[in-house]
């Protein structure tokens, strides 16, 4: 209950885990970035909202009443509405959403595992490495665009990464990468923090979240809150695990309410980037999965090579950089490796030898110039 309260009084104050007067950047015309997943969130419930024979069967939904009446409508564009109000009520209308394939439009994988380490990656070196095919703690090898970015001189300590899930220093290799990262149970320790991120560390030492694997998204969420807040970073990572927990838990509830609690949290780090001068007018989000799940009500909840659907991903974007399409209905094929590229080009640098081709669905580009990679 202390652990409960504590959380709650926390979410509740958000606006004041800093300590300190926030440092100001003389930087005025620099792109900001940031990349966020959604770990195993489907294309199906971002475009379709809850799945009607899932949120109604009891082996996954623990009160398919109270679920209802939170998540449901007839209709399938107030459904997703529900679910997702942000990612319809603003970067639908002010943005970019990929991979509905109802309309044709297909986000894909291209390392062929379907789970979470090859995912991210090929988010974030741009290419599938056919000899990461496993969750375990391996250092990754591969060089990640993360660190490129983090090498640059005009980007020294500007680049930081927080995650949910405790194998994430070890895809983006953390002894070698050179900006900060924070994940898994780990607390946040440097001379500016304030009496909420203290509070947040003390929770994260409790039994009960120091032995799991991932936190709660919303602790990962408030740290890197207030470490924007106090850093601002240039190029940020925030990683959220909630949903691929619920998926393999098999509880079709939680993993609504895990969607619905990502897409209130990057609302509220919008609204503070849009109030923010350094920020406002300058900032790019670039919203992405690691891979899908099972793309049928029997195996919704497994993902992996033998699991059909678990290739099918997603991509949004909203932003200065961003040109307002919506919810893309053409047909064309984008890819997971496609994002490290875009990330570099974004920031204004080469993407890595070998990487996919990236996004060109910017401001300032043409519609012919829009690459599709292969």
């Amino acid at each position: 209950m202390k652990w409960l309260f504590a959380l709650a009084l926390l979410l509740s104050g958000s606006a004041t885990l800093g300590g300190g007067e926030l440092p100001s950047s003389d930087e005025t015309n620099e792109q900001r970035l940031f990349i966020i997943t959604l770990d195993g969130y489907r294309w199906q419930e971002l475009f379709g909202g809850a799945d009607e024979t899932i949120i109604r069967d009891p082996k996954y939904t623990a009160d398919t009443a109270f679920t209802r009446a939170l998540y449901w409508d007839a209709d399938p564009q107030r459904r997703r509405e529900r679910l997702m109000p942000f990612f319809w009520n603003v970067i639908a209308k002010q943005g970019q959403l990929h991979g509905n394939r109802r309309l044709g439009n297909f986000v894909n994988t291209s390392n062929l595992y379907g789970i979470s380490y090859p995912g991210y990656n090929e988010i974030f070196t741009g290419s599938p490495d056919l000899f990461i095919s496993t969750n375990e703690k391996v250092r990754n090898q591969n060089r990640n665009v993360l660190e490129q970015l983090a090498a640059d001189p005009a980007l020294n300590g500007r680049v930081a990464a927080f995650a949910s899930w405790d194998v994430m220093p070890y895809i983006l290799n953390r002894d070698r990468s050179g900006f900060y990262l924070n994940a898994g149970a780990e607390s946040v320790q440097d001379e500016g923090i304030g009496e909420g991120q203290k509070q947040l560390n003390r929770l994260l030492e409790h039994p009960e979240n120091a032995e799991r694997a991932t936190r709660d998204d919303r602790i990962t969420f408030l740290s890197a809150l207030d470490y924007v807040r106090r850093h601002k970073p240039r190029v940020f990572y925030l990683g959220f695990s909630g949903t691929d927990d619920a998926g393999h838990e098999k509880s079709y509830d939680r993993y609504l309410r895990s969607a619905n609690e990502a897409d209130r949290m990057i609302g509220e780090l919008w609204a503070y980037l849009q109030s923010d001068p350094e920020y406002r007018g300058r900032t790019t989000l670039l919203i992405t999965t690691d891979h899908g799940r099972g793309d049928n009500p029997r195996n919704w909840s497994g993902h992996g090579f033998f699991v059909g659907g678990s290739s099918q991903t997603w991509m949004a974007l909203l932003g200065n950089a961003v040109q307002p399409m919506g919810e893309c209905a053409d047909q064309r094929q984008l890819y997971q490796k496609q994002v490290a590229a875009t990330i570099a080009v974004l920031m204004g640098k080469r993407s890595t030898k070998g990487a996919g081709l990236p996004l060109t669905f910017f401001r300032g580009t043409e519609p012919s110039a829009w690459i599709t990679a292969r």
